[in-house]
């Protein structure tokens, strides 16, 4: 990763390796003596102390109790893959040179379908699945979209016995223990484990990464749990093992800030590809921004319509210039981004109902979203 600013943790090709560093400790060994119960303090003190609790009488301690990450690391393993690309680039004084990368997926279908992210495979010549098991399987690239940063991929090759992962209906929750998998510098099947650390964070969130673009349907998990180059296309799951996203970006100048896509636009994403074929990119015919207390006051972030194009889907709704959206569907919003994801998400077609202020009188409107063009 660079470490001068953000940077999306699937292996790309052309990525350097880096020494790593290697902290020794200090050790400071004190020498001492033992102390005799009552030492130093004065007998009449001595006397008022109350007697030292033998060690059969001191309170127990109550065992720590931790997930049990073994059961889910043992559930989850079969279901992810390595996804290896291979890039062909001419050079001037040579016949041409081949690089790979390596990224990880996640199985989702038991006729071989791989989910993964679209820069874990962008710009590459041919892409192979290591399962489990370590074979190697050729894949094709069925679908990949960069608003999403998702790809679906199609072993070429028939292979009993795959297992695919669970997608969670429930949102992710902050707080909640999370573990993800993945192939960090191509180690295999790595698991790290923590807690879902914030949500809804959005392409500046993570420092704009130019490998996401500015433009994309962005609501990301946080996490800190250890995410690095190899990752991305991994899974981030609950202590069931159910997917709660897909692990895809990490900020640098930080630490401990990870970020996976939400398990819910990757079934929107998959669903668009089983029934057309390709995604659908859902539009709302508005142009936004966002907006603070100074303009909206009582509320820290807002939504505010600057512009609405004229026999668009906002139009027909009957919004207008300087109206104020403060939720989708009874889900507060502060930010256009989250106006743009939860209309992905709903779908081209979906029945939207927003909350508007306008002027003193709040109002509902519908709003339905249309594709829009490629």
């Amino acid at each position: 990763m660079n470490p001068q600013g953000p940077t999306l943790d699937g292996s790309l090709a052309g990525v350097r390796s880096r020494r790593a560093r290697l902290l020794l400790p200090l050790l400071v060994l004190v020498a001492c003596r033992p102390i005799e119960e009552g030492e130093g303090v004065a007998p009449a003190v001595r006397r008022a102390l109350p007697a030292t609790p033998t060690r059969s009488e001191a309170p127990a301690a109550a065992p720590a109790t931790y997930p049990d990450f073994v059961s889910v690391a043992e559930r989850l393993r079969p279901s992810v893959v390595s996804v290896v690309s291979t890039h062909e680039r001419a050079e001037a004084d040579t016949n041409g040179r081949v690089l790979r990368g390596i990224g990880s997926g996640m199985l989702v279908s038991t006729s071989g379908h791989v989910l993964t992210n679209q820069h874990v495979i962008a710009g590459a010549a041919k892409v192979d699945i290591e399962l489990t098991n370590r074979s190697r399987v050729r894949a094709r690239v069925l679908a990949s979209d960069d608003l999403l940063d998702l790809a679906l991929l199609e072993l070429e090759s028939p292979v009993a016995g795959l297992e695919p992962v669970v997608f969670r209906d429930r949102p992710a929750a902050p707080g909640e223990w999370v573990m993800t998998m993945g192939q960090p510098y191509g180690l295999g099947h790595t698991v790290t484990v923590g807690v879902v650390s914030g949500l809804g964070r959005d392409h500046t969130d993570l420092g704009r990464p130019p490998g996401l673009r500015a433009d994309g349907f962005w609501s990301f998990i946080q996490t800190d749990a250890s995410v690095n180059i190899g990752n991305s296309g991994g899974p981030l799951v609950d202590l069931t093992g159910q997917v709660l996203g897909l692990n895809t970006a990490v900020r640098s100048d930080g630490e401990g800030l990870a970020f996976a896509i939400p398990a819910a636009i990757a079934r929107r994403f998959l669903e668009e590809v089983w029934t057309y074929g390709r995604v659908r990119h859902a539009r709302l015919g508005l142009t936004v921004n966002d907006v603070g207390p100074d303009v909206f006051p009582g509320r820290l972030s807002a939504v505010r319509v600057t512009a609405v194009e004229a026999g668009g889907p906002g139009a027909r709704a009957g919004l207008e210039p300087n109206d104020i959206i403060l939720a989708i569907d009874d889900q507060s919003i502060g930010r256009g981004s989250e106006l743009a994801y939860h209309a992905q998400l709903r779908g081209v077609g979906a029945q939207i109902d927003l909350l508007v202020q306008r002027g003193a009188e709040p109002r509902r409107l519908r709003v339905i979203p249309s594709e829009a063009a490629p």
